[in-house]
């Protein structure tokens, strides 16, 4: 079978993007794990987005270039402060239950945005419910999902995508799947540093097989959140709503 799309990785980019995907034609997700394997079901805090009544696209671009501090590439910024309020209203459609206040979307203020614009779900646990909700949607849908599969290559023909090579980690054998797209959503690398918060799967494998096919990698700097360690190199998330409230804003 050719499908006219794969799709590496299962965390919110990779559900989203097939559940999109889907209505234009086949989808394969492979994903190293399982579907629930990923970062998405561990991060916390919210998604900023200029839905609120006094909020706009351009003042949280404003926002964002300040925060930035000339390290943001403006293209990459517009593009996301134009498309998050129809990017919401997809995940409430998809049944996100968004946190909720006297009937309304509840925003919270926090770091650098200059109004309320921050969306929770479950409190801090919005990474959970957002990957859990998708993943729902994705198993009752036409989307073939393969987990535990890992993709070691992006086949190529004449410079044209041709399919993805992968491993069954569970049997060792290799198998090819064809298709007309690919497109890798397999999140970043922060496993590949001694002390992190991020799950086992961010190992930067993606980043890898895009190099490897003649991809160019750019801005590949590591986020760092704040973060405090603790007796027996425990690591813990401070929630930026917290340090906000508390008017707290230690170095990173």
């Amino acid at each position: 079978m050719i499908y006219d799309c794969v799709i590496i990785g299962s965390g919110i980019a990779g559900l989203y993007t097939a559940l999109l995907a889907k209505e234009v034609g086949s989808v394969l997700i492979l994903t190293k794990g399982s579907i629930e394997d990923c970062n998405t079901r561990h991060a916390q805090g919210g998604i900023a987005a200029p839905i609120g009544k006094n909020d706009s696209p351009d003042l949280h671009f404003q926002d964002t270039m300040n925060a930035g501090n000339g390290l943001c590439d403006p293209e990459a910024v517009r593009i996301l402060v134009n498309e998050a309020p129809d990017r919401i209203a997809d995940l409430i459609k998809f049944g996100v239950p968004f946190d909720t206040l006297d009937g309304e979307i509840a925003l919270t203020r926090e770091a650098a945005h200059t109004v309320p614009r921050i969306l929770h779900a479950g409190g801090d646990a919005t990474g959970e419910h957002i990957e859990v909700t998708l993943s729902k949607r994705v198993r009752m849908s036409s989307i073939k999902v393969l987990e535990y599969c890992l993709a070691t290559q992006i086949l190529v023909d004449s410079e044209r995508v041709k399919g993805v090579r992968a491993l069954d980690v569970r049997t060792g054998l290799t198998e090819d799947y064809d298709c007309r797209f690919v497109i890798i959503a397999t999140g970043g690398s922060g496993r590949l540093f001694k002390y992190t918060t991020n799950s086992e799967v961010a190992t930067g494998d993606g980043i890898t097989l895009a190099y490897q096919t003649g991809a160019e990698i750019s801005s590949a700097k590591q986020f760092v959140v704040k973060v405090a360690y603790y007796v027996m190199w425990r690591a813990i998330v401070l929630c930026p709503t917290i340090l906000q409230k508390q008017s707290w804003h230690p170095e990173m």
